[in-house]
């Protein structure tokens, strides 16, 4: 794969977000969500549905504005899309008009200009190779199923090298068995690159074995209750080598215990203890 140039680091800070109602009235989604993303670091957003997640991720791209705090991207303050941005949607969102390898050249938008038809070929065929879609390239949307388009769009997303690529439940709507090979697919494509990446999902099991650090966000209003760094080694190539780890089971039922707590408030103190790395947690305070 073609080196990447590093990782873009994220500054969320004490960030909010309203929705206006009616009457003057005004819907607080988040609130005071503090969180830092280092260079080249695998972070999931995990929490119960309607905690803010994709609205996070969504101002991060610059695809939604906040009301209050403050989001940067290598220090600049995000005003707009950032370049070298790659975005997955849990809908591939493919142009049903082009072909696999039409899509993924679409990828190329800010960087076609500097490159040459044939750099351009090039680059397009690594990424199909990578996803394992170089049979289907002359396919079209319609003639795919669920997992290669999805592949077909992190081709897409990934095919200009990008610093940050945001996920926003990505694999969601695929079946299970599906959803496991891509995850293993999207593990051995991170341990290549040096991208960094923000992910959504409501899976544990998908944050814990994807991910550096897990935010697990408490809801109404949003915001990061917690920061799980996932102490496990890498590579992480296969799901199967985590069933009988006992750390990861750790993990996975310490995260699905503060996601509990905070929908039903029934639960006790969490029992599964997931210490932090030192210099790492920047986690907001909880919402008044």
């Amino acid at each position: 794969m073609t080196a990447t140039q590093p990782g873009a680091a994220i500054d969320i800070v004490a960030v909010g977000k309203l929705y206006a109602q009616r009457r003057g009235t005004a819907n607080v989604a988040l609130r005071n969500v503090n969180l830092r993303v280092q260079s080249g670091e695998f972070v999931s957003l995990v929490g119960a549905s309607g905690c803010g997640k994709t609205s996070l991720i969504r101002m991060v791209g610059g695809l939604a504005p906040y009301n209050a705090g403050s989001i940067s991207i290598d220090g600049n303050p995000v005003r707009g899309v950032p370049k070298r941005l790659g975005f997955v949607f849990q809908d591939a969102a493919l142009m049903p008009w082009k072909t696999v390898r039409d899509n993924v050249t679409m990828g190329l938008n800010e960087i076609a200009k500097t490159l040459s038809k044939q750099e351009s070929r090039a680059k397009v065929a690594e990424q199909l190779e990578l996803v394992g879609l170089t049979k289907y390239a002359d396919y079209y949307p319609r003639q795919l199923s669920g997992g290669m388009k999805q592949r077909a769009g992190l081709a897409r997303a990934l095919v200009s090298g990008p610093s940050l690529l945001l996920m926003d439940e990505p694999f969601g709507a695929l079946d299970a068995f599906t959803r496991l090979r891509l995850q293993e697919e999207l593990a051995l494509i991170v341990s290549k690159a040096n991208t960094t990446t923000l992910f959504v999902t409501h899976d544990v099991d998908e944050a814990v074995f994807l991910s550096d650090r897990i935010a697990v966000m408490s809801a109404s209003p949003g915001t990061v209750k917690e920061i799980v760094s996932v102490d496990l080694p890498r590579p992480r190539l296969r799901r199967q080598g985590l069933l009988d780890n006992r750390r990861a089971a750790e993990l996975r039922d310490h995260v699905l215990r503060l996601v509990m707590e905070d929908q039903d408030g029934k639960l006790g103190p969490s029992t599964a203890a997931a210490p932090e790395q030192p210099g790492m947690l920047d986690a907001g305070a909880t919402a008044s």
